[in-house]
């Protein structure tokens, strides 16, 4: 079996215990102290158990209910995990939640408990679908999870990725959203999911935006246009009351009412809404106050309340902290949940993902009962794993609409010039410290650094990256701040130029956004929907032909630094198309000066979903309207009212980058740069120069940029958008935000309104530049060491001297290693190596699906091999046979001994597979080697990198015509998260040797 399934278990480090006494759940008395015997002995001790449980959660919680239900995800999947107080709330993993049918992840999720307790109900899809504004309006999974034995079932496929989604009701009735439409504001799918059926039982098309969805035993609410609304049968919305602020929680009880938490002003104030009749029940500071479902069909207020007033089945629970997860009596607050794979990922962007962290994560828990704290770092138990098959999806939306699209789809001519899996195009990958050397340069127009001819073995004539991208001008004068940029390319590629499978210091492919038109879906392919964004700065306009000449196209691809010159320029459009309208219509931010981060805000919104100009306003696309959207407002409420800054509290933001639109985003990754390192981390790239009377916050006086407040972007004159209307009632395109004169907004937090951030005061954020104008560019920080040793042939005593040694490397053209390795190195090749993808079936046969999880990487002996992901033997269109064929020192007819040796990379694979040794013409296979990837190269000590190994295979009798084949289908474990690599092979004549002592696996002689 495989070592990852035999490393999976649980694992629990109390890294911090405190103890307050004062906080309790209403209702339920405190315990007197008593004497504490220990945690409890065996398992429940090693899953993180609550420590000293008499005391912390109080001499009833062996006889106690509750339990908790958290979630987390990595690479592996979005991993839902369990906790019961009768077991002083150890952990053990409930189900893991994928799909192979999409591209690995990492994954995200939300989830939430059924008022029986039985069931809960996950959306989860991968974490990039955050950028992607169609993704993130009908880009989840949903699947319901029965508590008790873990099993999963995908019940619905294109569900909105909204912090509401889903929503459980008191009883097993789940409701998840659906966004139909461009903008989060055309129309809305209410899918209602019969959670004991696990099946969707109903879909309603709502007109317009409707948000936080809440079934309640007298029908179905929600939030349309600043109100609370019922939904009928239909679909059709009836306005039930006025909320009082803008609300970013709805949840109902079993019998007494809808309650509802809005944010007016610096407050949250709670609401039931009741016979008719909202009344208030509660106040509290802005993201200091939740609301969360509870048992029994009761709902709880968790944090800070100034006031409140009793109200039946509704409960307070006091903390000072923002909460993730409650348990379903309120017993334990789960304050803070994330993967160790995130916590890297945030903090190491470019390290690569490492498999071993997979399923582990890290809470932050708080017992209500006695206020004591807990940090448990655990790691998952075996547990249920669903595969949600996009293609086979109960439920995927207009079912007319989808089959329309498959019978029109185009398989066969990619739309994006620059293709994948070419070794004439294998981009480095860049350390931070070249893209912000680069970045630097570019936004003053330095980046002139000489690429000379065949740079990185491209073909490519020699250039600048901006005499070939010469810069723009910004309307007005000016230029970008370089924090600006850098925020961009750390929140849309991680500031990778290759594919995010490489890292720095290796080549690979280059990095392509949606090249199949798949949206990351494995089994589908349409080019006509690719999105052709390449590289660092996902340079869209122009990668599907047109604009750019060849030469700029394949260097677009290739080079971050013409990447980024390029990019650059398409933000400077972006402000440009702003600054062009006629004056009345400007969408101007504070006093306009392109110097200050902050006033390009509506540019970056613009970046990612789009300017509409004015002179277009009345064209059949735009129906009238122009300007940017409603996606990207802070208004829209798609995202919860009471967030705050992003990345500003813990950069465990980055687990739900949905909560935030992206130019909020973008600031985000501004004020809180990105780090590196593997052991010691360190920020990737420079923090800005913040105003000299800028602000600042938290206990440490952290120096901060000021945000926009939600309502910034909110003229009723403008986009029918304001604050006494809780946003846009209409939620149509007539809440895009297009102009009339500038914007500015209040300082700080949403928390902390206060008076007009004043740039001309130095209030406002400057760029800060790491790297002198003209400097030249930094040398590369390698994550992995080259590997560029050659291979000792001659240490074989029993080599036979007088017959050539056939090296196959996983390129036939060996000129096309553009790691660094000398070329004099590379031995000749001798003999063929060849990929045989796919063994396609369903309804197109020629479509390239195998291609579509293939990858190359500059790992691998001298710098290059091949990798793919493992799938069970029904997965055939993604079959892939790698074969070498060694030409052998051989008269025809003739036979003789050789020991062959397979090279593992030092990264790139962490699956196993079974190498096919075939000993002539006939191919009669006469051994079947398995070899375990990750076992072979990688370092059970933590910080150490895995190293490239020889791997000997054994020595066996071959004739002209022998080969070597290793497949990627077949194992039933497989389930896309594993890889199998595909790198260079010697075949070593020897003089005979007893077959008994030359097997498969033995160590290579040296």
């Amino acid at each position: 079996m495989h070592s990852r399934f035999a490393k999976s278990r649980l694992l629990a480090v109390s890294t911090a215990v405190t103890v307050a006494a004062g906080l309790a759940v209403p209702g339920e008395a405190l315990s007197a102290p008593s004497p504490t015997p220990a945690a409890p002995a065996g398992p429940a001790a090693d899953r993180g158990a609550m420590p000293q449980p008499d005391a912390t959660l109080g001499a009833s919680w062996r006889k106690s209910s509750d339990v908790i239900v958290t979630g987390a995800g990595d690479t592996e999947g979005y991993h839902l995990y369990i906790a019961r107080e009768k077991d002083a709330f150890a952990w053990s993993t409930l189900a893991t939640l994928k799909s192979s049918s999409l591209e690995i992840g990492p994954w995200m999720g939300e989830v939430c408990v059924t008022g029986t307790g039985r069931y809960a109900v996950a959306v989860f899809a991968p974490k990039k679908a955050a950028n992607k504004p169609e993704l993130m309006r009908a880009g989840g999974f949903a699947a319901v999870v029965d508590t008790t034995t873990g099993k999963s079932t995908h019940v619905a496929t294109g569900v909105s990725l909204s912090y509401y989604n889903p929503a459980c009701g008191p009883d097993d009735r789940v409701l998840i959203n659906r966004s139909i439409g461009d903008d989060f504001g055309t129309d809305t799918e209410v899918l209602t999911i019969d959670a004991a059926a696990a099946k969707v039982i109903k879909t309603r098309k709502v007109k317009g935006q409707l948000t936080t969805p809440a079934p309640a035993p007298d029908g179905d609410y929600g939030v349309a246009g600043g109100n609370l609304v019922k939904i009928a049968a239909d679909g059709r919305t009836t306005k039930v009351a006025k909320i009082k602020g803008q609300a970013f929680g709805v949840r109902a009880t079993g019998r007494s009412g809808v309650d509802i938490v809005s944010v007016l002003g610096k407050e949250t104030v709670a609401e039931r809404f009741s016979g008719g009749k909202l009344r208030e029940t509660a106040r509290g500071p802005v993201g200091k106050l939740q609301l969360f479902g509870q048992a029994g069909g009761e709902n709880a207020l968790v944090g800070t309340t100034t006031s409140a007033v009793a109200a039946a089945e509704l409960k307070t629970v006091a903390t000072d902290e923002r909460v993730d997860t409650v348990s379903v009596k309120g017993h334990l607050l789960a304050e803070e949940v994330y993967s160790k794979q995130a916590a890297v990922a945030v903090q190491s962007p470019l390290q690569f993902a490492q498999p071993e962290d997979a399923g582990k994560i890290t809470v932050k828990l708080r017992a209500t009962t006695s206020g004591a704290r807990v940090t448990q770092e655990l790691a998952s138990t075996e547990a249920p794993v669903l595969d949600a098959d996009i293609n086979s999806s109960p439920d995927k939306g207009d079912t007319a609409r989808v089959s329309a699209a498959l019978a029109a789809r185009s398989v066969t001519e990619p739309k994006c010039i620059v293709p994948r899996n070419d070794p004439k195009m294998q981009p480095l990958q860049p350390s931070p410290n070249q893209v912000e050397w680069a970045i630097d340069q570019a936004v003053h127009g330095r980046l002139m650094v000489q690429r000379p001819s065949d740079y990185l073995k491209g073909g490519l004539p020699a250039y600048k990256p901006q005499v070939l991208f010469e810069k723009k001008n910004l309307v007005g004068g000016g230029t970008v701040p370089a924090n600006v940029l850098l925020g961009v390319v750390a929140q849309e590629t991680n500031m990778s130029q290759a594919s995010w499978h490489v890292v720095p210091g290796d080549t690979g492919n280059p990095l392509i956004g949606s090249y199949y038109g798949n949206k990351g879906n494995l089994d589908y392919i349409n080019f006509d929907d690719a999105d052709c964004g390449y590289g660092i700065g996902q340079v869209t306009d122009g990668m599907a032909g047109g604009q750019w000449s060849d030469t700029q196209a394949r260097a677009i691809s290739l080079d971050y630094a013409a990447n980024i010159a390029a990019s650059l320029n398409i933000l400077i459009e972006k402000w440009n198309q702003i600054q062009n309208e006629p004056y009345e219509y400007q969408v101007l931010m504070n006093n306009n000066d392109p110097s200050y981060a902050e006033n390009w805000f509506t540019a970056l919104w613009a970046y990612n979903s789009g300017y509409y100009p004015y002179d277009r306003r009345n064209t059949d696309l735009q129906g009238g309207y122009w300007g940017v959207g409603w996606l990207n407002n802070p208004a829209n409420s798609e995202y919860p009212a009471d967030r705050g800054a992003f990345l500003r509290a813990t950069m465990a933001d980055a687990e739900t980058p949905s909560h935030w639109s992206y130019p909020e985003r973008i600031m985000g990754w501004i004020e809180s740069p990105q780090k590196k390192g593997l052991v010691i981390w360190t920020e990737a790239y420079s923090k800005p120069s913040f105003g000299a009377n800028g602000r600042t916050w938290g206990p440490a006086a952290k120096k901060i940029m000021p945000v926009p407040d939600r309502f910034a972007f909110c003229k009723p004159e403008v986009n029918n958008c304001s604050e006494a209307q809780n946003g846009c009632p209409a939620v149509n395109k007539s809440c895009w935000y297009y102009g009339h004169g500038a914007s500015s907004w209040p300082k700080g937090l949403l928390q902390d309104k206060g008076d007009i951030a004043n740039c001309l005061l130095e209030e406002c954020t400057k760029e800060n530049l790491a790297y002198s104008l003209g400097s030249s560019e930094p040398a590369i920080d390698r994550i992995y060491p080259m590997e560029c040793d050659t291979f000792g042939f001659w240490s074989d005593p029993a080599r036979d001297a007088t017959k050539k040694v056939s090296m196959v490397y996983s390129l036939n053209d060996t000129t096309r290693h553009n790691l660094g390795c000398d070329d004099d190195t590379i031995e000749p090749q001798n003999g063929k190596f060849t990929l045989r993808l796919g063994n396609p079936a369903g309804d197109i046969s020629t479509a390239p699906y195998a291609e579509i999880d293939l990858h190359q990487v500059g790992a691998g002996y001298k710098g290059h091999s091949w990798f793919t992901y493992l799938y069970r033997s029904d997965r055939t269109k993604h079959k892939i046979v790698g074969t070498w064929i060694p030409d052998l020192d051989l008269v025809p007819g003739t036979r003789s001994r050789y020991s062959i040796v397979a090279h593992l990379p030092n990264h790139g694979a962490d699956g196993f597979g079974d190498y096919q040794i075939y000993n002539g013409p006939i191919l009669g296979q006469t051994k079947e080697c398995h070899v375990d990837f990750e076992a072979e190269t990688q370092s059970d000590i933590p910080g150490v990198l895995g190293k490239g190994k020889w791997v000997y295979l054994g020595n066996y009798e071959l004739g002209r015509g022998s080969q070597v084949q290793i497949s990627n289908v077949g194992v039933p474990e497989f389930t896309g998260n594993d890889s199998v690599a595909f790198d260079a092979m010697a075949f070593v004549p020897t003089a005979d040797r007893n077959p008994a002592a030359a097997a498969c696996r033995e160590d290579y002689p040296s």
